[in-house]
């Protein structure tokens, strides 16, 4: 085999094989987002996901408090307790 002449050869194959690729078209070729120009993007979060506190301040027990706190419900054992503990890390404090 020639091995200086491996360079052309691999070149020669890429542009056949871009030849041969389905065509890539674009509506605005400024734009090569796959999503359409009216595709949104949104977020969501649940309180237990966000709050924590746990059983702080007289907090009862949620639907999700008592699922994620029997053994075998959750795979890792992960619970909402402390979550992102937005209730400890946001009090309002009396100021007056």
């Amino acid at each position: 085999m020639d091995f200086h002449r491996l360079p052309e050869a691999l070149f020669l194959l890429e542009i056949l094989l871009i030849r041969l690729s389905p065509p890539f078209i674009l509506c605005d070729p400024t734009n090569i987002s796959p999503l359409s120009p009216d595709f949104l993007f949104g977020t969501a979060s649940s309180s237990y996901q966000f709050e924590g506190a746990y059983l702080t301040d007289g907090k009862g027990l949620s639907n999700w408090d008592v699922c994620t706190h029997k053994q075998g419900n959750i795979i890792d054992g992960s619970n909402g307790d402390v979550a992102v503990d937005h209730y400890h890390r946001n009090q309002m404090y009396d100021l007056g």
